[in-house]
């Protein structure tokens, strides 16, 4: 096991899919989950839907430590997870955001956990020591899976985020990997 806290493998839920690195025709699936987030939900505080054609764009300009990788099923894109820089600094280089989206039609079916593993088991080759998330309070799924998978939660950031005309608190948790298995 590569990492300081050890995840639990997930309870419950069936999942059948394959992981695998995202490509360019997988953008109009990715927007297309990202955008009922945005829509409908607070699991982001984004406020602006994303084209297709700007998703594409995104996934071209990827490197090797923010991969972003999907979950198929029957040849179906539903879900996908991503590495983001943390910060353009350059000594948060091996410090990451990590970002998981599922396809309301397959919510708690396990397919979140897995792409979370997914990326997790990757972080130590690809350089990242830190693993960041930001969760909305209200989120209690994503904030149990978090933990499930040993992220410890380091802070609140209260009534940061404005949508749906409420105030929105933040969850900020952590992974940090292996010192020796980092660059």
């Amino acid at each position: 096991m590569f990492y300081r806290n050890p995840y639990i493998p997930l309870q419950g839920g069936s999942v059948s899919a394959v992981v695998r690195a995202a490509r360019s025709e997988d953008a109009a699936s990715i927007a297309a989950i990202y955008n009922h987030a945005v829509l409908n939900t607070t699991a982001t505080f984004d406020t602006e839907v994303k084209s297709a054609e700007n998703r594409a764009a995104w996934l071209t300009d990827r490197s090797k430590q923010h991969p972003v990788i999907v979950a198929e099923k029957d040849g179906v894109v539903v879900g996908w997870g991503a590495f983001l820089p943390y910060s353009d600094r350059c000594s948060y280089i091996s410090t990451v955001e990590m970002s998981v989206y599922i396809d309301p039609a397959h919510v708690r079916s396990g397919l979140g956990g897995m792409l979370s593993r997914q990326l997790l088991d990757m972080a130590p080759g690809i350089g990242v020591h830190n693993i960041l998330s930001r969760i909305c309070s209200e989120n209690v799924a994503s904030l149990a899976m978090a933990e499930r998978l040993g992220f410890t939660t380091v802070g609140t950031l209260h009534e940061v985020g404005r949508k749906f005309d409420r105030w929105l608190d933040v969850v900020m948790l952590e992974f940090i990997t292996e010192p020796s298995q980092t660059v």
